[in-house]
């Protein structure tokens, strides 16, 4: 059985420009094909990534195209198998043989613009700089260059300058060593997503959530999250520490901090939210019938 493989991906990854579509129904078959051409193996229940490696990688669905058909989204995240921030992701569309295939894949952070080529919204990648990636009608195409920033955005990756990513590294805990930013002896890698740099209260400021990853720290799910925010004397401070793949919320709790579904492997997940200090338990949700009962 697929235990841990097909875990929902929140709209936050997808970018404003891409929404998310309804799961098809498939067969066990086709689900263990949609696997494999997303990149994994299924071993005992477990997906296995290019690296030999357990995993616990994310599909979505989007319709990229609006054709009104899904395509899938799989992303994966492990710094000792991809590198750098540790981000992967494939790209999957079904071809006219009804199999799924391959049409993108690469290291990056993988959001959606709002321009479109042939019919398909072009992609945003960014792993040493942004590249945009357009389809060209049988997938999509890595372009060499990197992609023209607007002034001042380089300075200022997603709103938040590095000297204030390494602020909040350092106020979370973090140790920079030999370029990576670790805890305790290292043996687990923290950085800040693209995706990691919004606005959670709706004040206007923006908070960071710093990703740690690595099954040493965190055994199956891989991943744990700081949730940084600003004091009043411009100092970071940490609201929030859990482990877990955090998927922001629509909902909200006190002082307008948005609700934070924790993931991980499995089909039922807690949702914290905020009571005015820190997050708490609010309640469950369920991607399966019954697995909140199980649990």
């Amino acid at each position: 059985m697929l235990k841990v493989f097909f875990i929902a991906v929140g709209a936050a990854l997808l970018g404003a420009s891409a929404s998310t579509a309804q799961a098809p129904r498939m067969s066990q078959a086709e689900g263990l094909q949609l696997a494999e051409a997303g990149g994994f193996r299924i071993s005992g229940g477990k997906a296995i990534n290019v690296c030999g490696t357990p995993s616990t990688p994310k599909f979505t669905y989007v319709d990229l195209n609006g054709d009104g058909a899904p395509e899938a989204v799989a992303v994966d995240k492990n710094p000792s198998c991809y590198g750098g921030a540790g981000e992967w992701f494939t790209v999957v569309a079904k071809g006219r043989d009804g199999r799924w295939r391959a049409i993108a894949r690469d290291t990056g952070a993988l959001t959606w613009e709002p321009t479109r080529t042939a019919g398909w919204l072009d992609a945003r990648v960014v792993s040493n700089c942004a590249r945009i990636w357009k389809y060209t009608g049988d997938g999509y195409v890595r372009p060499n260059a990197c992609a023209a920033e607007p002034a001042g955005r380089a300075a200022v990756a997603g709103g938040v300058t590095a000297a204030e990513k390494t602020a909040a590294l350092r106020a979370a805990g973090f140790t920079q060593r030999a370029g990576k930013w670790t805890s305790g002896e290292g043996e687990c890698e923290a950085f800040v997503e693209p995706e990691g740099v919004r606005d959670l209260n709706g004040d206007g400021k923006l908070e960071v959530i710093i990703t740690e990853s690595g099954t040493f720290c965190y055994g199956n799910t891989g991943q744990g999250f700081y949730l940084m925010t600003k004091t009043p004397a411009g100092a970071w401070r940490t609201v929030y520490q859990s482990r877990g793949i955090p998927e922001i919320q629509t909902t909200k709790g006190a002082g307008g901090w948005a609700d934070i579904e924790v993931g991980g492997p499995g089909f039922c997940f807690p949702i914290v939210r905020y009571d005015g200090k820190t997050y708490v338990m609010n309640r469950q949700k369920e991607y399966q019938p019954g697995a909140c009962a199980r649990r």
